[in-house]
């Protein structure tokens, strides 16, 4: 059983969202389910995630709404997290934002030419600019063909599809956005981290393993250069194996890895070094001030022991909470507090959090093996692999693992 949940995260987005003008009767949403309503004759693709994902999240949404593009964030930090969950995007604008049927349109018109995603999320950013010149301004930035894009606009060539989901929506009863279906679960209005994530949650607990989403764990692309100067560090500075990892305070996924890189450094004493990297997620409020706190305790010389009390107690990171972590480690509690207050070690978490995004952290944890990154699962057994493939290439000598305590 993990300590945590998956997804006790933020506070319920509790946004008054508007209506859908269709209504026609709705059919018991048990009878929803991904198989009924995403049809693959469909010819602009607006699906994230694996296709082999247990957990389908269906999503009546409009592109001018606020409540939605809240959500859409959600559901994005929820894809971040895990590859279980596939999202099925369903156009639904609101009669009553008088931009939003040809911002959808605009959104299948860039999706086919690739790129509905990048298209809806810049609409999401941009909603009180939905112009049609908007539009194709946003089509130019994503390099989009302009003349097939304005085209498809003028001549409304996938107003057929918003059209064909509005009525879907009718169907199903859907009268607000956003509406949800986890699986078929029906979920009306904006939803947040806690909310969603504890349905997803739930799903997931009856969900046998070999029925998830394999994560194969391999290391890819060209070696990166990546600071340590100042980054908190385990191991011997002359081990031939550098394991560096962009980590969330905040995130349950992140915790349940800190017990695995333990293991790890115990098997691996003189082979590995171990550098945590501060990576906040934006939908993580508390993550922040947590992640300069073990920098101040660090500054004292107990940031490991404050790493671990932080990850050991998630549902405990506000201010307060902090101080009372700095009492438990025996800090000194002004010192800590006023480091606290004035952010004296945001910079180095900012600094930390601008080189993940250099080379390409997408989610937390996310770990670099002698500069080149890693990618899926990150089980102890998935680590050796990689650390004996490594040491192999370099010639370094494998010593016996030392069994893991």
């Amino acid at each position: 059983m993990r300590q945590h949940s998956y997804f006790a995260l933020s506070a319920l987005l509790i946004l008054a969202a508007p209506q859908i003008a269709t209504s026609q009767a709705s059919q018991p949403y048990s009878q929803v389910t991904p198989a009924a309503t995403a049809k693959p004759t469909q010819p602009v693709p607006t699906v994230r995630g694996s296709d082999k994902a247990p957990i389908t999240i269906l999503v009546f949404s409009d592109l001018e709404s606020f409540p939605c593009a809240r959500s859409a964030s959600v559901i994005d930090g929820l894809l971040q997290q895990t590859r279980d969950v596939r999202v099925i995007f369903k156009h639904a604008p609101a009669a009553s934002n008088p931009n939003a049927m040809l911002a959808h349109e605009a959104a299948l018109a860039a999706g086919a030419q690739g790129k509905f995603w990048e298209m809806h999320d810049t609409l999401f950013e941009n909603q009180t600019k939905l112009a049609r010149a908007d539009l194709l301004g946003y089509a130019k930035s994503l390099g989009l063909d302009l003349a097939a894009f304005e085209q498809a606009l003028d001549n409304h060539t996938y107003r057929p599809i918003v059209e064909r989901d509005l009525a879907e929506a009718a169907g199903l009863g859907v009268t607000t956005t956003p509406t949800f279906f986890v699986n078929g679960r029906r979920l009306v209005g904006p939803q947040g981290y806690a909310s969603l994530g504890a349905v997803i949650e739930s799903l997931l607990a009856g969900i046998p393993p070999d029925k998830r989403v394999p994560a194969e764990i391999v290391a890819a692309g060209p070696a990166q250069q990546i600071s340590l100067d100042h980054s908190p560090t385990r191991g011997p500075a002359t081990a031939p194996i550098s394991l560096v990892e962009f980590s969330d305070f905040e995130c349950p996924f992140c915790a349940e890895t800190a017990p695995v890189v333990r293991q790890l450094l115990l098997a691996y004493p003189t082979q590995v070094r171990f550098a945590f990297k501060h990576y906040p997620l934006p939908m993580h409020k508390e993550s922040p001030l947590a992640h300069e706190a073990a920098l101040a305790a660090g500054d004292q010389g107990k940031f490991w022991e404050m790493h671990d009390l932080l990850f050991a107690t998630q549902d405990k990171l506000t201010r307060d909470d902090l101080i009372a972590k700095a009492k438990q480690l025996h800090l000194d509690v002004p010192r800590f507090t006023q480091d606290l207050d004035t952010h004296r070690f945001k910079p180095q978490v900012e600094q930390d959090r601008q080189e993940g995004n250099r080379l390409g952290v997408d989610g937390t944890p996310f770990f670099f093996i002698n500069g080149h990154a890693i990618s899926g699962g990150a089980s102890l057994a998935d680590f050796k692999h990689l650390i004996d493939a490594v040491l192999k290439e370099t010639a370094a000598p494998i010593a016996t693992p030392v069994p893991a305590r």
